[in-house]
């Protein structure tokens, strides 16, 4: 499988978990569960885990385009404000560099 390939998860097992737990919070302990009520909850808590794994998803695959243009940029990308060398692209450095690089070079009139 490509690692491209995006797979759907069944989030609904965690989500049934999460809703059935709430009847085990100290405020509601005394009540009894309502099984469809907790279903209707577990449908909410699994399409908002969806929204924040597609979410997640994105946010990795802009990281990396970040991280491809710092690597090509080069060492400039990896050195830290106070002078040390990272491992790792600095994406945060990235935009700096590549607006101070832009800007020198081409000035629009």
């Amino acid at each position: 499988m490509s690692k491209d390939t995006i797979t759907t998860y069944d989030w609904m097992p965690e989500a049934r978990e999460m809703a059935a737990q709430c009847w085990c919070d100290k405020r509601v302990e005394d009540r009894v569960m309502d099984v469809e009520f907790a279903e209707v909850i577990a449908e909410r808590i699994a399409a908002w885990m969806q929204t924040a794994a597609q979410h997640h998803r994105n946010a990795d695959y802009y990281r990396g385009l970040v991280e491809r243009c710092g690597k090509a940029i080069g060492n400039r990308a990896h050195i830290c404000d106070d002078g040390s060398r990272s491992e790792d692209v600095l994406c945060a450095k990235v935009p700096e560099i590549i607006e101070a690089d832009y800007t020198e070079t081409h000035t629009e009139e």
